[in-house]
């Protein structure tokens, strides 16, 4: 993971998805299916998914609220590994790492990060394996 920050609390989340890599990498770049696995508002999500390429999407919340999100591609090997940043308001971006591999029937999809506080290592652990449910749901329907 270059350019993850190293100090601070770490985690890695993974998912077993009964699908090809390909069709999951299509899912997690691909525009147009985002709202279907990540809760994302129809006709907000915007991908640029090559090295330096920003994305944002709006995320809609239970109680009708919309929350927006924006950040970059910082590296993308095509049909294996993102890193992707998120744009926090006052602070440093926070790094993601997305990784995709073959796995039995189908693929391994694993999200790691690492966040300076517990507080935000908890919420975002917890973003993560929900992310990674709805992926897995949207791709082996």
């Amino acid at each position: 993971m270059s350019e993850q920050n190293t100090a601070g609390y770490s985690y890695s989340v993974s998912r077993e998805i009964a699908a090809p890599v390909s069709r999951v990498w299509q899912a997690y770049t691909t525009a147009a299916e985002w709202p279907a696995w990540f809760g994302a508002v129809e006709g907000t999500v915007e991908l640029d998914v090559r090295p330096g390429g920003p994305w944002k999407a709006t995320l809609g919340m239970p109680d009708g609220g919309q929350f927006p999100l924006t950040g970059e591609f910082r590296e993308v090997v095509e049909g294996e590994r993102l890193l992707v940043t998120m744009d926090v308001p006052g602070q440093p971006a926070e790094v993601m790492e997305v990784v995709f591999a073959e796995s039995g029937a189908g693929t391994k999809a694993t999200i790691n990060q690492t966040l300076t506080t517990k507080e935000a290592h908890d919420q975002s652990r917890e973003g993560s394996e929900m992310i990674l449910a709805g992926l897995a749901a949207h791709c082996e329907a």
